[in-house]
């Protein structure tokens, strides 16, 4: 399978991205997008041996090249680390004609487009992203940040990279943590979109490392590229790809981050999203129960006990999506048919939560 697309957007920047199983294995990686005098590598010690090949043929074709292991989880997703790859930036001397690599999940991924965007004004980057969460998400369509205490990815920017390289084959050792963190983005898309990847996930179970995933991973990224065409910095269509966030990030915010991994937390603000969807849209209630035996088959969480919803709630009110005129929530009519929803009311919302989540009083 090979998958091959280029994003073009305004300014005229341009992100390629190519989808293709073994394509950390063959030259495709040397390509005039890594073209720079300088390359900073950063990548995960979980695939250094991915680095160092990677490091080696691009020194082979006469590149400066230097590589740095680094450990980003969730908790270390803010300003600190951002500063910290600032200095050592700035120790390598990089210049705007420098390039950053990301190889890694999503969390690097999301930390070091971060720092690219924002040194120097911005520095070109490519993301290599080696966890289902990156390949499917953090490095689809140029939304880059880290958290701040007030929440969830609230420090932020929009900046392509100038390319995108998805290996599906590097994900066949992913332990089970790994992918539960990427799957709910899966899901919320398949639920968003409707059409083959719907049916897919609501055919034969989907079991973790099938190799079905090559095929589900490429149309999640088509889908995503196709609302980024038309909106990258989410004023409009954009927004349908936050279904389930709006929950997801308070979860991630009250019980602290790395808690839950974002797979999980949006596996459960889907829950709660679909059941607002079907008291006020009059969803049919058999698509929470299908999705939640999604759920149920990649053993995510279904509820949580001992959680303060107050702060739950003060965190989703926070949530980058609000406005002056309240929370807007991403529901859903349909299979396939995602909506903006303003002015739910707040009993509304703190009732359904806690009725659909709260492990004494769940659905």
């Amino acid at each position: 399978m090979r998958e091959h697309w280029t994003i073009q957007v305004r300014f005229e920047r341009i992100s390629e991205i190519v989808c293709e199983p073994g394509v950390l294995s063959h030259g495709v990686l040397t390509a005039k997008a890594l073209a720079a005098p300088q390359i900073l590598l950063i990548h995960d010690p979980l695939v250094a041996e991915h680095a160092r090949i990677l490091a080696e043929r691009l020194l082979s074709d006469g590149r400066t090249v230097t590589t740095k292991a680094w450990t980003i989880d969730e908790h270390d997703k803010n300003l600190n680390t951002v500063s910290q790859l600032y200095d050592w930036f700035g120790d390598h001397l990089v210049r705007r004609d420098s390039l950053v690599v990301a190889l890694g999940g999503g969390v690097l991924t999301d930390t070091v487009g971060f720092a690219a965007a924002t040194y120097l004004r911005g520095i070109a980057w490519v993301a290599i992203p080696t966890t289902l969460l990156g390949q499917v998400d953090a490095a689809i369509g140029g939304k880059v940040a880290v958290n701040l205490p007030h929440g969830k990815n609230l420090a932020g920017a929009f900046h392509l990279p100038r390319a995108v390289y998805v290996d599906p084959d590097v994900l066949k050792t992913l332990p089970l943590v790994q992918w539960q963190a990427g799957v709910g983005e899966v899901m919320k898309t398949a639920l968003i979109a409707g059409g083959t990847l719907f049916k897919r996930l609501n055919g034969p179970p989907v079991r973790f490392g099938d190799p079905v995933w090559a095929n589900l991973i490429a149309e999640t990224i088509r889908y995503k590229v196709n609302i980024v065409n038309q909106d990258l910095e989410e004023s409009g269509a954009r927004l349908y790809l936050n279904f389930g966030h709006t929950v997801a990030h308070g979860l991630e915010q009250a019980l602290g981050y790395g808690t839950l991994t974002h797979g999980a937390a949006v596996g459960l603000g889907c829950r709660v999203a679909l059941a607002l969807s079907e008291t006020t849209l009059g969803l049919d209630p058999r698509v929470r129960t299908q999705v939640e035996s999604w759920m149920r088959l990649w053993q995510l969480p279904m509820t949580l006990s001992g959680v303060d919803w107050d702060r739950v709630l003060l965190a989703i009110g926070q949530d980058k999506k609000a406005q002056a005129g309240g929370q807007r929530w991403i529901l859903l009519e349909q299979i396939g048919k995602p909506m903006v929803q303003k002015g739910l009311e707040p009993d509304l919302v703190r009732d359904t939560l806690t009725k659909v989540l709260d492990d004494s009083d769940s659905v």
